[in-house]
Parts: C-alpha cells; structure tokens; sequence
C-alpha cells in the first residue's frame, strides 16, 4: 500500500478513534450545571417545622448516565426524639435545560421528577396530581452554598413550603 494511502486513512481514521473512546457525556445546561452541584454537602434548617440537619450528595453513577442525589434529613422533634427522612433520585439530561428522574425515599414512596434549570438553580417538580406533587429548588449561593427549598401543592393549586436549609460543601474522607 503506497504510504500517502496509508496516512490518509491514518488521518481521517484517528479523529473517529477518538470519538469512540472517549467517554460521551452530553454538555447541556442541565449537566453543565449538573457539574457545579456534584460533590458532597451539609447543612442546618428546618423541615415541617422542626430544626433539620440536612446531608447531601450528588455524584455520577453508572457509567456517568445518571446523577444520583442522595438526601439524608435528621429532624428533631420538640421533645427531642430524632426522625429521620432518606432518599435517592437518579437524575438523567435531556435536551437543554430539562432532566427526567426517579425518586424512592424511606416511605416507601416513588415518583417521577421533571426538572430544568433556572439560572442557578435546579427546580424538580415531582409527583403526581392522584397523590402528592411537590417542588424543590437547589439554589446555588455560590460554589460552596446551596439553598434548598421545598414545597408541596395544596388542593388549592397553592404551593406551601415545608422544609429551607443552607448547606455547605465539604470535603469526604
């Protein structure tokens, strides 16, 4: 084979190499952002109206095609009793700014969440009309703060909050 033949289909060969090795994750707004949530964070508010201690992680899982965020919520009753609230949601992108999910929490409860991004802030509408539909927006502050929000629809179509917390990033291990 003459070698002009042979670095031509080096050339236009390789790019295409490349391509399939390298490990394809869309850049849309939503991963994008996606990106600056990842990682681990704790913080204190309140939730149903008691003090709140908030644990959070968002991290890439199987194969970077979901964003698992991981919720751990210690609340503390008025007589001091500890209750505790986890759950799981596995994020996936869509097109732009929009994602789809899945929730399972310590209930026993599942739904699906439909979530976009506004400016810095992810906002998941979750639930369903026959059971309950909620709201929670994870705000970022700055690199090292989040806000998270959460609200519930009432019967009125009104949406009323029952849990705020400030989270901090840190650091694991």
């Amino acid at each position: 084979m003459p070698t002009n033949c042979l670095k031509v289909r080096t050339v236009w060969f390789a790019p295409i190499l490349l391509l399939l090795l390298t490990p394809s994750q869309a850049t849309s707004q939503s991963n994008q952002f996606f990106a600056r949530l990842e990682g681990s964070w704790q913080g204190e508010g309140k939730a149903f109206g008691m003090g709140a201690r908030l644990q959070i992680k968002w991290e890439w899982v199987l194969e970077k095609k979901f964003l698992r965020l991981t919720l751990r919520n210690e609340m503390s009753t008025p007589n001091g009793q500890k209750q505790t609230f986890e759950g799981q949601a596995y994020y996936q992108s869509s097109a732009g700014d929009k994602s789809d999910a899945h929730w399972f929490d310590s209930r026993g409860v599942t739904f699906p969440i439909k979530a976009h991004v506004e400016g810095d802030a992810l906002v998941a509408l979750w639930g369903s009309p026959d059971k309950e539909e909620g709201k929670s927006t994870y705000r970022l502050i700055d690199d090292g703060t989040l806000e998270v929000v959460d609200t519930v629809k009432q019967k009125d179509g009104t949406w009323r909050e029952f849990g705020r917390a400030t989270l901090k990033r840190f650091q694991v291990g």
